[in-house]
């Protein structure tokens, strides 16, 4: 009788683990039937290969069945940071009651995990892969430091390569083209930008101490601006808020910039709203695009020591005339801690 009642619970258990496998390989096919369009969509805008976002997903998510992602859309793992100021949620993970990004959709957690991985020049050199390095890009995630585990990397791949991922980095076959009405590009396509890997060394610049902010001194804060796209004689060229701009130094002229970027001071000084004449005494963004009437939604900037309204519309990207139509009765000299609205708000 005890070996028959060992023998039952050995059949229980084995069923109850093929029961438990079979479940999770349903979980993980119907994810990547639903998440395989975004992914491969987010990899056409960022150059993440598909494979990788949808393996980061089923394994951040499980599968989509954990709390962060039923409860805050939370797809990746990605917690808050400083300059986080969207919905949270708090879930114990490294520590207790870790703070976490919440998103409206899924969609939302995508386009901000394409995001987190092209604006932050720890995780530059992986845009320099092949889109099907699916080993190099997920050996490079785990040594970049996107997550503590291990065995990360290994994880991916096994996830990838059981259920062919990768057969959805290779994009297919472009039909005709087809003229479309032009839509407007979201926020985060017009941040996102470029895929070429950044070196901070080369422009005299470092991070701000409190990167929600810039701070006029002339310090940059890196990681909110996105990846150089290319280089412009001795500038690189970057892109804030759909407009291409570049970080002239102390002792450069406008001349200097126009020359470097095919433009003239003329030009420059009108984008800019700064005389065609000026010698700039710190570290100064110069667009090349014209600046836009706003930024972001419900967008806010709160002012640090010594802004203007000038320093904070050229941070932003955003006319001064219309940055003042935005706040109508703020004016120079701002207060420390004053709330300069960035957006029209719902």
């Amino acid at each position: 009788m005890r070996y028959k009642l060992k023998y039952i619970f050995t059949l229980c258990t084995l069923f109850a683990t093929i029961s438990a496998v079979a479940q999770t390989d349903i979980d993980r096919r119907r994810y990547i039937e639903q998440y395989a369009e975004l992914a491969m969509d987010q990899q056409a805008k960022y150059g993440i290969p598909a494979s990788i976002t949808l393996a980061q997903g089923l394994l951040e998510s499980a599968n989509g069945k954990s709390r962060l992602a039923v409860e805050a859309n939370n797809h990746f793992g990605i917690k808050c940071k400083e300059e986080w100021t969207g919905g949270k949620i708090y879930h114990d993970d490294d520590e207790l009651q870790e703070c976490f990004r919440a998103y409206k959709t899924a969609e939302e957690s995508y386009i901000d995990h394409s995001l987190f991985l092209t604006t932050r020049p720890r995780y530059a050199k992986l845009f320099t892969l092949d889109i099907t390095d699916y080993k190099g890009w997920a050996h490079g995630l785990k040594e970049a430091g996107y997550a503590t585990n291990p065995v990360y990397a290994q994880s991916l791949i096994k996830i990838i390569e059981d259920y062919n991922l990768y057969d959805f980095d290779t994009p297919a076959p472009k039909a005709e083209p087809v003229k479309k009405p032009r839509r407007q590009r979201s926020q985060e396509e017009l941040d996102a930008v470029g895929r070429i890997a950044f070196n901070p060394e080369a422009l005299n610049v470092k991070p701000a101490q409190n990167p929600a902010v810039f701070i006029a001194n002339g310090t940059i804060d890196i990681d909110h601006h996105t990846v150089a796209l290319f280089s412009a004689g001795k500038y690189a060229l970057r892109s804030n808020n759909g407009c291409r701009y570049v970080v002239a130094e102390a002792g450069d002229t406008m001349a200097d910039v126009a020359a470097a970027v095919g433009s003239t001071p003329k030009r420059l000084g009108k984008i800019n709203e700064l005389n065609s004449a000026t010698t700039f005494s710190r570290t100064t963004l110069i667009y090349i695009d014209r600046k836009k009437s706003s930024y972001g939604l419900n967008a806010v900037h709160v002012v640090e020591q010594s802004e203007t309204l000038h320093d904070v519309a050229q941070y932003y990207a955003i006319r001064l005339d219309k940055l003042k139509e935005l706040n109508k009765n703020v004016k120079d000299p701002l207060a420390v801690g004053q709330h300069i609205t960035l957006s029209q708000t719902n």
